[in-house]
């Protein structure tokens, strides 16, 4: 899974807000002509130093920063959702990723339904989240994505933990969650689709050789 890295401002290469490919952008400073105070038929260029414009060197758009914040396009810094999650999965994940940087509880709530529906799709039943991780691990399920799911579980969840973690005032933890989805998603269905794809790929008489040998 290719490392994700969100806009930041001044930085020479993130995944674009516009395309979300990782590409090169070029800062620009915005300027303006405008009458010079001395003398109204000449015009003069000022700098507006608050405004930056990042263009993309992948789709040729550009993003707009104001004071060092990016103020268009309207979006979080949540990376794009697995290509391999399940199509109702995808949608979840990605309408919590809209709207996460004007409502990050919401969008956490939204990506723990995610979550529950892909337990359901890995053979959870889908009416009980943590019940369904559970189930996960007693089938084999490695620590390292029990965490991730329980992160999800629990993080901006008042429910759970009234009050220990306020992801309204912390929104970088309910963004780091979409990472951890990605990141299950890549090791539960990715990977296991690719190596069967390779292994589809193996001459038959290699293929027949391997069976015999674990025959034994």
């Amino acid at each position: 899974m290719q490392p994700y890295r969100p806009p930041a401002y001044q930085i020479h290469a993130f995944n674009c807000p516009l395309c979300a490919a990782y590409a090169k952008q070029d800062w620009k400073q915005i300027s303006i002509s405008m009458p010079h105070p001395s003398s109204p038929h000449a015009m003069q260029t000022v700098l507006v130093s608050e405004v930056r414009l990042a263009y993309c060197a992948h789709c040729n758009q550009f993003s707009v920063w104001l004071n060092g914040a990016m103020v268009h396009p309207d979006v979080a810094n949540a990376p794009l959702a697995n290509s391999d999650l399940p199509d109702e999965v995808k949608a979840d994940y990605e309408e919590s990723r809209q709207i996460l940087a004007r409502s990050p509880r919401g969008a956490a709530a939204l990506l723990r339904l995610a979550v529950q529906k892909f337990c359901k799709h890995l053979g959870g039943k889908g009416t009980n989240l943590n019940e369904d991780i559970a189930e996960l691990v007693k089938k084999g399920l490695p620590e390292l994505l029990q965490q991730s799911l329980d992160a999800v579980r629990v993080i901006g969840n008042n429910a759970v933990h009234p009050g220990q973690i306020d992801i309204n005032d912390n929104p970088d933890s309910a963004a780091r969650l979409f990472e951890l989805v990605n990141l299950v998603c890549d090791y539960m269905v990715t990977q296991p689709k690719r190596v069967k794809e390779i292994y589809a790929k193996l001459p038959p008489a290699q293929k027949d050789a391997i069976k015999a040998r674990d025959a034994d």
